[in-house]
């Protein structure tokens, strides 16, 4: 729970701990960099390394880059501790650069890349979210960019639908005047008729002998209710094929340093430098309204955001 709220947090915190902190070596016995128990594993599964310790293992094949040894960030012990108050428990992971953009980024940028998800507290995660989505909205507008996306489809039809079942589901249903009823109904059967693949296979079924004949004969054959509970909460907007959401559509812009009217300095810097001015961006962002007091030793605003050619740890 929330202390400043009392409400839920948006981002639940994890159940184990964020940073294992195991050793990986080279078949030299120098530290190539750290990793979690499960790529630990990954090693020792598939006889590509053996145990030294029980946070340590060491590689028995000559692998093809040097891994992170000329990383000072990449070889330290990480604290798992929230990085702007200092607390150590109920924690979570923060993605200092939002995953809605970071998806869409290229692969260089993307894999083997930790240096931008750093632990914190659900407090002060929840607390720095406000001004995140306040940028994002700041963000959408200039590169007119809806936080919703675009290429929606909006179903009227099943609104129609939608807005009937939910008459016929109402604990007042029984003052609706039958003419109106059967309007109801008719609007609801025309829906599901022209619909039938949006519902599950049981009400399909149903809808099937409805079509058919054999419900007016046997009303038992038709699951009415259930037909009025799916559709009440049925979508009425879909994503059409050439639907973009948000963060595809900055990261397209800022990619080829173009932008939708007057940019703010932020949204300049952005367009200007490419996907290194979006990361750096973001990176400040969290520094001026998060203000973390304990950021990992090496975490820098300016730190390469696109991982080394040298790095690989496979045979």
């Amino acid at each position: 729970m929330n202390k400043a709220t009392g409400r839920r947090p948006a981002v639940p915190p994890r159940k184990t701990a964020i940073y294992e902190n195991c050793r990986v070596l080279d078949i030299n016995g120098d530290l190539l960099f750290r990793t979690g128990q499960s790529r630990v594993n990954w090693y020792l599964t598939r006889d590509l390394a053996r145990r030294i310790d029980a946070s340590t293992i060491q590689l028995n094949f000559e692998n093809k880059g040097t891994g992170r040894r000329d990383e000072p960030f990449y070889l330290q012990d990480m604290s798992n501790k929230c990085v702007v108050c200092g607390v150590s428990e109920l924690l979570t992971m923060h993605h200092v650069v939002p995953r809605q953009y970071r998806q869409y980024m290229e692969e260089a940028v993307k894999s083997h890349s930790s240096h931008d998800l750093l632990p914190l507290c659900i407090d002060c995660h929840d607390g720095y979210e406000r001004y995140a989505v306040q940028f994002k909205q700041h963000i959408s507008l200039c590169f007119d960019a809806p936080l919703e996306g675009i290429g929606w489809i909006e179903r009227t039809d099943v609104g129609k639908g939608r807005r009937a079942a939910s008459a016929l589901l109402s604990r007042c249903v029984d003052k609706i005047p039958h003419e109106r009823l059967a309007q109801l109904r008719a609007i609801v059967m025309k829906v599901a008729c022209q619909h039938a693949d949006l519902f599950s296979p049981e009400t399909r079924e149903g809808i099937s002998r409805y079509v058919d004949g054999e419900s007016t004969r046997n009303s038992s054959l038709f699951p009415e209710t259930k037909l009025l509970e799916e559709l009440s909460v049925m979508e009425t907007r879909v994503k059409g094929p050439g639907f973009r959401c948000h963060g595809e559509i900055v990261v397209s812009a800022i990619a080829a340093h173009t932008g939708s009217g007057a940019l703010c300095n932020h949204c300049l810097e952005m367009a200007h430098n490419g996907i290194p001015g979006l990361v750096t961006v973001w990176r400040k962002h969290f520094i001026e309204h998060a203000l973390p007091q304990h950021l990992p030793d090496h975490w820098a605003v300016e730190y390469s955001c696109k991982q080394p050619t040298s790095f690989s740890a496979e045979p």
